[in-house]
C-alpha cells in the first residue's frame, strides 16, 4: 500500500515540475485587430485634394441625406506613385439644405464627403472638410472690350484644358502656387506658368493648397467642423455650379 502511495505521490511531484519548466503561452490576438484597415486603405490625415462638383447644387432642389459627386482634378501622388488618379469620382451627401425665403433669408447647404471609387472598383473611404471653394474655370465668359463693336459676334476664346491652369492670383494666392496635373501632393511646389488665353478668356483662376474659404463668390461664406463643411448665404439662395473647384482636407 506505501508503494503504491510512494508511486502516485512521485508522479504527481514530477508532472508539477514539468508544468513549472513549460514556457508561457503567448497570449490570444484580438480579432478586432485582425481585421484592422490596412493603412494602404485609408488616406493620411491633411492630405489635400482637388476636386471639381459634377453637377450643381442648389438648396432650393436639396434636402438632407440627397447623395451628390464630385470627380478629382489632378492624380494625387504619395511616394511618387498615383494614390487617387485624376477624374476619380468622390461620393458625398447632403448633410443639411435651406432655401432662401422673405421669411427666413439665410439660405445653407451642408457637404460632407464619404468614399472614393476608384477605377478598379474598389473604394477608399474619405472624411473631408472642405477647406475652399471657387467658381468653375470654365464658368467665366471671356471679356470684350466696349470700344470693339465687333466682338459682340465673336465665340469667344478656346476652352482651357487642365494642363493650361495657372497660378493663383490675388490675396489667396500666398504660399503654395497650383501644381502641374502630374500630381496634387500636401505642400506641393511645382506650378504651371501663366496661359496667356486662359487669362484673356476667364477672371476665374484655380484654387491652390494655400486657399481658404470662399474665393470670388460673393455672399458666401463657408463653415467647417470635423468633417461637415456648411456653404450659407444671408441675402441670396446657396446655388453652387456643376465644376465648382473645391480643395478638400482628409480629417
Amino acid at each position: 500500500m506505501n508503494r503504491k502511495f510512494s508511486a502516485v505521490l512521485t508522479v504527481f511531484l514530477l508532472s508539477v515540475i514539468l508544468r513549472a519548466q513549460a514556457p508561457p503561452q503567448p497570449a490570444a490576438v484580438p480579432s478586432s485587430a485582425a481585421q484592422a484597415p490596412a493603412a494602404a486603405n485609408e488616406l493620411a490625415s491633411g492630405t489635400l485634394l482637388s476636386v471639381e462638383l459634377s453637377k450643381s447644387l442648389d438648396a432650393k432642389k436639396l434636402k438632407a441625406n440627397d447623395k451628390f459627386e464630385a470627380r478629382t482634378a489632378v492624380d494625387l501622388l504619395a511616394h511618387g506613385q498615383i494614390v487617387i488618379p485624376r477624374n476619380a469620382k468622390i461620393i458625398g451627401h447632403v448633410t443639411e439644405a435651406k432655401a432662401h425665403s422673405k421669411e427666413s433669408p439665410e439660405s445653407v447647404v451642408g457637404l460632407a464627403f464619404d468614399r472614393v471609387l476608384m477605377k478598379d472598383g474598389h473604394e477608399l473611404p474619405l472624411q473631408a472638410s472642405v477647406q475652399a471653394i471657387a467658381r468653375p474655370l470654365q464658368s467665366a465668359p471671356p471679356s470684350i472690350p466696349a470700344e470693339n463693336p465687333t466682338g459682340a459676334t465673336a465665340t469667344g476664346m478656346p476652352s482651357t484644358s487642365q494642363s493650361q491652369r495657372g497660378p493663383m492670383s490675388g490675396s489667396a494666392a500666398s504660399g503654395t502656387p497650383y501644381p502641374s496635373p502630374s500630381g496634387y501632393p500636401p505642400g506641393g511646389a511645382t506650378g504651371l506658368p501663366s496661359d496667356p488665353a486662359a487669362a484673356a478668356g476667364s477672371t476665374v483662376s484655380p484654387l491652390s493648397p494655400a486657399s481658404k474659404g470662399v474665393v470670388g463668390i460673393k455672399g458666401l461664406s463657408l463653415e467647417t467642423s470635423g468633417s461637415a463643411s456648411v456653404v450659407s448665404s444671408k441675402t441670396d439662395n446657396v446655388h453652387l455650379d456643376g465644376g465648382t473647384q473645391l480643395v478638400l482636407r482628409v480629417q
